[in-house]
């Protein structure tokens, strides 16, 4: 996601993404080294990026709708 993208997210909805993101990071440490054991590490991790990215899919569709100008 392009840096100039990522500011036009306010502020608040930036910092309550990011904190839900630190949330996954903790949880999925936690999963990838239970998951060590079994000779399973990284799913976790893998689905937990894929997450991200789609979070950040969404967000960035929302911007670019709300920042789109409208027709009269």
């Amino acid at each position: 996601m392009p840096t100039k993208l990522l500011h036009l997210i306010p502020a608040r909805r930036r910092d309550r993404l990011f904190a839900k993101i630190r949330r996954m990071v903790n949880e999925i440490d936690a999963v990838d080294r239970s998951l060590e054991s079994v000779g399973e590490e990284g799913i976790a991790i893998d689905e937990a990026l894929e997450t991200m990215c789609s979070m950040f899919r969404r967000e960035a569709k929302r911007v670019k709708k709300a920042s789109l100008p409208v027709a009269a």
